[in-house]
């Protein structure tokens, strides 16, 4: 399976969390258990919300936790000059990097270290007590995994040559782009690839978000 499938024109009467088993098994994503997960800049339609106006920095999904869901997948209910999400490939830039960069480290991937660099980034809480507990979940991974590629992010990781990994690793040779539309349905592997956007700010935006793990091939 590609790190990338694209679906156009995705169209499904079912329930989500109906159609989603078709492509996979759907992971908790927050404290609550939540299956589907709402990016947006309209008015929320369900409770489990996150606003799309902000931009957000090369990350994988929930990289700061121990197991890590294998997939992403992503609905695009509607789009309005949406703006786009980038891709980077970390298999490639591993393959491609200087040999003194794959050097196997055991490093820290933090919620913290991106509030450190984002303390301004908008984020609702249900109390004081879930959010210190959020800012405080953290893990620790090899940078190296199965001598394939990186798992490193600009947004959650600390190791010993970080501005060099992100020098190299962030280059367009390994960044591929994907403007919404309404109706994409997009599955992409969480742990090879990087992703990040820029805020939809003049637009519209809404997607469903869901964590796969047991992605169907076919």
């Amino acid at each position: 399976m590609n790190l990338i499938n694209i679906k156009r024109d995705f169209f499904d009467d079912r329930d989500p969390l109906d159609w989603i088993r078709d492509f996979g098994d759907p992971q908790p994503q927050d404290y609550n258990g939540s299956l589907m997960i709402e990016v947006t800049t309209e008015e929320p339609t369900i409770k489990e919300t996150l606003t799309a106006t902000n931009d957000l920095p090369w990350h994988h999904d929930k990289g700061y936790l121990p197991d890590v869901h294998d997939w992403v997948g992503i609905y695009c209910v509607s789009a309005e000059n949406a703006g786009a999400i980038q891709f980077c490939n970390m298999k490639q830039a591993y393959e491609d990097a200087p040999q003194h960069l794959k050097m196997q480290e055991l490093c820290k991937h933090s919620v913290q270290k991106f509030f450190d660099q984002h303390p301004d980034h908008p984020c609702k809480f249900e109390s004081p007590a879930i959010e210190r507990l959020y800012k405080r979940t953290h893990c620790y991974q090899h940078l190296i995994v199965n001598d394939e590629y990186f798992y490193f992010s600009e947004a959650y990781t600390d190791c010993s040559q970080r501005e060099e990994l992100i020098a190299h690793c962030y280059q367009d040779k390994y960044i591929s782009t994907h403007e919404y539309q309404t109706g994409d349905l997009i599955l992409y592997d969480n742990k090879r690839l990087c992703h990040r956007r820029d805020g939809t700010v003049t637009g519209k935006k809404q997607l469903l978000r869901f964590a796969l793990n047991n992605v169907k091939t076919n």
